[in-house]
């Protein structure tokens, strides 16, 4: 080893076990003279060796073995060759220096990077507008974006509105988006009043304001309308390749990736659902489900299919690879949905429930037993 050799590669083989006695006096002699944040410095570039330091446990892991070889060799027994050569009287207070170091920074992390909990969804999402993402919570009332005659309001229970005053005809046309992320919902009010919430995992693509001959938004995942009577400007859905045309009523939609279709269930008023140059009339409490250019109509109890937006998980003969999709998305966790055995389900639960709860009730009500490894839900054998 160089007289020269960086501290950090010292350090390195120090953790490795692989020093030889000088390289270890040599390191010692830099622990003794070292201040809190020189060694600070040392650890954190020690960290930043590990090849996926984006993932948080592989960092915490890394803290720990740090901590656990700096443990074992700083204070092993004198029969250790190396060690008796190079250990002195200061050992014990370098040792004790450096110790401290590295358990400030385990606590640290482990306060800045608690372990990941699984809890219900709750009111966030993202919105892009006017070439600016802004995220959005369950926050105070405010003014989000007020310019070029538009104002975006946002409320605590985790709604937006949108307001078009004056607004220049470019800058009505101008597209925005609002996303959920997994494990998480929103609602909007447009800017002809029409109201839509957003599923865990889903996005609207809408106008700053509808202007023209109709009032035309696209819809990926699930959502529910509430859509504000315009007899002179229809309200059309475009989802999954599909299009809705409605004057005023109250619908679900719902596309997610994976699933086998669009599925489209009408509790108000009547809409005509477009599919692949087939065209049908839904009336309340029937639903249409489209898949591979074929569309089938079927009457449904409509308040099942919009109950997650009173809170509600409602499972009324629903297969449970459908079951633990939702469950995925709304807490934010892994499923093998394949991987389910084939059953339909009966069952109601709170959205807001623990998730242990759920599979505990979902355990008792299909026979077979679920549990949670880290962040995925499995089936047990």
């Amino acid at each position: 080893m160089e007289k020269n050799a960086s501290k950090p590669d010292l350090f390195e083989k120090f953790i490795a076990e692989k020093s030889t006695a000088a390289e270890l006096n040599q390191l010692f002699d830099y622990f003794g003279s070292a201040d809190k944040q020189l060694l600070e410095d040392l650890i954190n570039t020690s960290m930043e060796q590990e090849s996926d330091i984006s993932d948080i446990t592989a960092q915490q892991n890394r803290l720990d073995a740090i901590h656990a070889k700096i443990s074992a060799q700083l204070f092993i027994e004198p029969e250790n060759r190396l060690i008796r050569m190079v250990r002195s009287r200061e050992l014990a207070k370098i040792a004790a220096t450096i110790l401290l170091v590295i358990s400030a920074g385990l606590l640290l992390f482990r306060f800045l990077h608690p372990p990941h909990q699984i809890v219900p969804g709750t009111s966030v999402a993202s919105l892009s507008i006017d070439g600016k993402k802004a995220r959005l919570g369950s926050g105070k009332d405010g003014v989000l974006y007020r310019q070029h005659g538009i104002e975006v309001i946002t409320k605590t229970d985790g709604t937006i509105i949108y307001k078009a005053i004056n607004a220049d005809a470019e800058t009505a046309s101008r597209l925005n988006t609002l996303e959920t992320p997994r494990g998480g919902e929103y609602s909007i009010i447009l800017s002809d009043g029409s109201v839509v919430m957003l599923n865990a995992g889903s996005k609207l693509i809408f106008p700053t304001d509808f202007r023209g001959s109709e009032r035309k938004v696209y819809v990926e995942g699930e959502a529910f309308f509430q859509v504000a009577k315009n007899a002179a400007q229809p309200f059309i859905v475009a989802i999954g390749g599909n299009e809705i045309k409605v004057l005023g009523t109250r619908f679900n939609v719902s596309s997610y990736p994976g699933n086998e279709g669009t599925e489209t269930t009408l509790l108000e008023g009547s809409i005509q659902f477009s599919s692949a140059g087939n065209r049908i009339i839904l009336k309340p409490n029937q639903q249409v489900i489209a898949r591979n250019g074929q569309i089938q109509l079927k009457k449904v109890a409509a308040e099942d299919f919009s109950a997650w937006t009173r809170g509600t998980f409602l499972f009324n003969d629903v297969p449970l690879a459908v079951v633990m999709q939702q469950l995925a998305r709304w807490y934010n966790v892994d499923v093998q949905a394949e991987a389910m055995p084939q059953k339909n389900l009966y069952l109601k639960l709170s959205r807001k429930a623990d998730i242990n709860e759920v599979l505990e009730m979902i355990s008792k009500a299909t026979g077979y037993r679920f549990n949670l490894e880290g962040n995925k839900i499995v089936l047990e054998e």
